[in-house]
């Protein structure tokens, strides 16, 4: 029996946090949630090896990029998928774009249904 894939999820909304957890654990996925920068780096740290991101783009603390930068230094790229639901003086499109140039796979804009993640969540890990 194979090991499920390993999914490190930061966002900084728990109650998001947990239904994103929720419904990836239902579909067979390990998850392994964290709700800032510095709980996602030292999830990092501790767990070694990730085979998918899910990383809110705009965290209360920080944005996704000291993650990303994060991930990358352990010497194996794995696909992340961006959330966001953006906010006031940030518009969606200079996430997105944003995004797309720190390395990310796909871009999902919040509120999104479950279906659009799993997509999501399939095509990269079969990228």
């Amino acid at each position: 029996m194979t090991s499920p894939k390993r999914i490190l999820l930061v966002e900084d909304d728990a109650a998001v946090r947990d239904i994103i957890k929720e419904f990836l654990t239902s579909q067979g996925f390990g998850v392994i949630e964290a709700g800032n920068v510095d709980t996602a780096i030292a999830a990092i740290s501790a767990h070694a090896s990730f085979d998918l991101a899910v990383i809110d783009f705009l965290l209360e603390d920080s944005t996704a990029i000291p993650i990303m930068d994060a991930l990358a230094s352990q010497g194996t790229r794995i696909p992340v998928i961006a959330i966001s639901g953006g906010n006031e003086t940030i518009d969606m499109e200079a996430i997105q774009a944003v995004s797309d140039i720190s390395g990310a796979v796909t871009f999902l804009q919040k509120p999104f249904a479950k279906e659009a993640l799993i997509d999501a969540v399939t095509a990269a890990l079969h990228a």
